[in-house]
């Protein structure tokens, strides 16, 4: 089945032509007039009706360009959407270095040649994520697509993360920087960096909050939408008091907690932003070294971890889908497995 679809570019408007039938790959492309692209369009897919094959693309394979555009379209425009955004962006880059070439030309050799090229330039957790989406498409192309193509990108070297980062603020930085917050041009940001040290939320989800996820009652914030499965997270009595003083008399239950009713698309995909200058700026002035807003969940974790919390709640309040995740914060509890080991010094004696 053909369709013809208008596409905005700087120059004017052009016109994509994409031919889908069963059994056969999706082929596309585009055209300054809409007369050419109705004319390709009939001519692809008569050409594909009576057993050929377009261009000189073998059956069973497909460009690489067309693969990711399939991709994009049907895969990536179903998740969420930070998710759609970032590979949008990876399959950017895998254009830099796979255009021109067929699924089954894109050998592990190759995608092992251009990961040690962009290793010169990012660290290994952009390249993961581009490598990801490469692997992904393959099985998706076999299964879905009827195409007879095996994944170059399982057999091949992945870069290895560096040790993670952990931050985390004491009592005496945690106190200073939320009386610095509460001087800042932003009225909610020492509402909002007190709830994230009071809940270990990530930051875009308590900036993105709306007060039909707050149950005051109940001590609870539901998380339908979340980076990973959705959880229920527990408010300290202190984060209900501040929440409190900024819920309106007649709280409209889809109105956003702390953001604007408009705001731009950015800030939509991620609702920290509307806080990082002010935030950056509160950290600056309290003097606080190397700390980004994503270290207030880590502060949060860690005090968790060190007044008893268990790991396995820790994990369940963060939203971590393993165990690997919490296991960062161990370290944490060294001193207390001194005194424990403590207690049975007399054995023996």
């Amino acid at each position: 089945m053909a369709r013809i679809a208008k596409v905005k570019r700087k120059r004017g408007i052009a016109y994509k032509a994409e031919v889908r039938l069963k059994g056969h790959p999706y082929v596309s492309q585009t055209f300054d007039r809409l007369s050419d692209a109705q004319r390709w369009a009939e001519d692809t897919e008569k050409a594909l009706r009576s057993g050929g094959y377009v261009g000189d693309t073998p059956l069973g394979d497909l460009r690489f360009t067309a693969a990711l555009d399939r991709y994009l379209l049907e895969i990536s425009s179903r998740k969420r959407p930070n998710t759609k955004a970032r590979e949008e962006t990876s399959g950017c880059r895998l254009l830099e270095g796979f255009r021109g070439v067929t699924l089954r030309e894109i050998t592990p050799a190759r995608v092992a040649s251009y990961r040690d090229k962009r290793l010169k330039d990012i660290g290994p957790s952009t390249i993961q994520k581009e490598l990801a989406l490469l692997s992904h498409l393959y099985p998706i192309a076999r299964t879905e697509w009827n195409l007879d193509v095996a994944n170059p990108v399982a057999s091949i070297r992945k870069p290895s993360q560096p040790n993670g980062r952990l931050r985390f603020l004491t009592r005496d930085e945690a106190r200073h920087l939320l009386d610095v917050c509460k001087t800042s041009r932003n009225p909610k940001l020492h509402i909002f960096v007190q709830l994230l040290l009071h809940t270990g939320m990530r930051p875009s989800e308590g900036a993105g909050l709306r007060w039909s996820q707050i149950d005051v009652d109940a001590r609870i914030v539901d998380l339908t939408i979340t980076k990973t499965k959705p959880r229920r997270v527990p408010l300290t009595v202190a984060a209900v008091e501040i929440i409190l003083e900024i819920m309106p008399e007649r709280c409209m239950q889809d109105r956003p907690v702390f953001l604007p009713e408009k705001i731009s698309s950015t800030i939509k995909r991620r609702p920290n932003l509307f806080f990082r200058r002010a935030f950056d700026n509160a950290v600056k002035k309290a003097g606080i070294d190397d700390f980004h807003m994503h270290d207030l969940r880590h502060t949060a974790a860690s005090h968790l971890l060190m007044s008893g919390a268990d790991l396995r709640t820790l994990a369940e309040i963060l939203g971590h889908s393993t165990m690997q995740m919490v296991q960062r914060y161990t370290h944490l509890l060294d001193d207390h497995k001194l005194k424990a080991i403590d207690r049975i010094e007399h054995l023996g004696g």
